[in-house]
């Protein structure tokens, strides 16, 4: 194992379309879930998360039907509120038009099933040889990988894009480094792997928040609350306004965040994360640091299989997803900005570019601490009235660029 590397930031497609591209509703892709049935309902009904956020003049139990459709087995029960609640509770919240939230309530808090050793053994082996490609893969949302349905190898040059739900979900749909179109002219399961039921190619569910929302609906994800999580589970972060992109969503620009998830991590035990972090090399092994862990909102511990699933193939050498002419802005997975976008960095900024910002960054033996101690002497051990502005401050230079 190399060492370990210091934290990017998380990332994934960018490439602005327009707001009926930008609908990327879990349910198109997907069979409805029946895993979780929507609420009996005593209190106002909305189909989504974006009507719900579109609402004012709410009081007590408010209820979606879905996430981003009605159908799409994400519904939840929420409680409103005048005061956004501290911890997770306001990380998740949903925020509505006039300035209240909607808290989401009952939410599984453990998990479903025990881990699996040697599932959980195999995930992980294929997750690090994305780790082992070293700067073959570098943090880049402009570029296609091998879930568009590209192939990456033929169609562009290395340094290959990777971003942190692309990262992941390759890990899911049972592919290593090896086996997927960054060397090879298919994509090939070679291990356990989740059954999406989809085309990955062209599903549209291959962003931190609806991978989240994925896992929901069919009954594998809780709320975080207790440490309960265990090597080869799935981790998602979320914070308020994730990404900064509020206003794109009120506007219908840009699709609704399932629990304002902004992140996903592959969990090794120990405190120790594997996931694809933005700018410099593609995947890193980084520790939990307090601020990120602050932002762990949700768990996800996959059911996997053996079974050959999720199976297509890509389009012919040199062509993007459609059979258009690949570009180095060519296949964004989602086909829209969003979860894993990076506002500080242009859609165009070069896997160089980033790479030398990433190195700017993190070329000090303990990357949170030294931010800490440079934008707050003497704070660090004892930062309580600095501690919330330290903490928004950290999350935008760490992960917005």
């Amino acid at each position: 194992m190399s060492s370990i590397k210091s934290m990017h930031r998380c990332a994934s497609a960018t490439i602005r379309t327009a707001a009926a591209a930008v609908a990327l509703a879990v349910g198109v892709a997907l069979p409805a879930a029946p895993a979780l049935a929507a609420p009996s309902t005593s209190g106002s009904q909305f189909d989504t998360t974006a009507d719900l956020m579109a609402a004012s003049n709410l009081s007590g139990t408010v209820y979606t039907s879905g996430d981003e459709t009605a159908d799409d087995g994400a519904g939840m029960r929420f409680n409103v509120t005048s005061t956004l609640p501290d911890g997770i509770e306001g990380n998740i919240a949903v925020p509505l038009a006039d300035g209240t939230w909607a808290v989401p309530q009952d939410l599984p808090t453990a998990p479903t099933r025990a881990s699996n050793s040697a599932q959980v053994e195999d995930l992980i082996s294929r997750g690090e040889s994305f780790y082992d490609a070293g700067a073959t893969l570098v943090w880049d949302s402009s570029r296609p990988t091998p879930l568009t349905g590209t192939v990456v190898h033929s169609a562009t040059t290395a340094p290959y894009g990777v971003t942190c739900s692309t990262f992941v979900s390759m890990v899911l749909l049972g592919w290593d480094y090896t086996h997927t179109t960054y060397t090879a002219d298919t994509n090939t399961q070679v291990g356990y792997a989740v059954d999406f039921g989809v085309d990955p190619s062209t599903s549209k569910i291959w962003r931190a928040n609806n991978l989240a929302s994925w896992f929901y609906a069919h009954g594998d994800l809780w709320l975080e609350t207790n440490d309960n999580y265990e090597r080869g589970d799935i981790l998602f972060f979320s914070a308020q306004n994730p990404e900064g992109r509020l206003d794109e969503v009120r506007s219908g620009e840009e699709a609704t965040y399932f629990g304002n998830v902004y992140h996903a991590a592959i969990y090794l035990g120990d405190g120790m994360l594997l996931h694809s972090t933005g700018t410099g090399t593609g995947v890193n092994i980084t520790a939990l640091n307090p601020l990120l862990k602050e932002d762990l909102s949700f768990v996800a511990r996959p059911e996997l299989t053996s079974t050959t699933v999720n199976n297509s193939q890509p389009a012919p050498a040199g062509t993007g997803s459609a059979g258009a002419p690949a570009s180095a802005t060519d296949g964004a997975t989602t086909g829209a900005s969003g979860d894993d976008a990076n506002p500080g960095i242009s859609g165009d900024a070069s896997g160089a570019q980033q790479a030398q910002t990433g190195q700017q960054r993190t070329n000090t033996t303990s990357f949170y601490s030294a931010w800490f101690e440079r934008h707050y002497p003497g704070h660090y051990a004892t930062a309580t009235a600095t501690h919330a502005t330290a903490a928004t401050k950290f999350r935008s230079w760490v992960f917005y660029g």
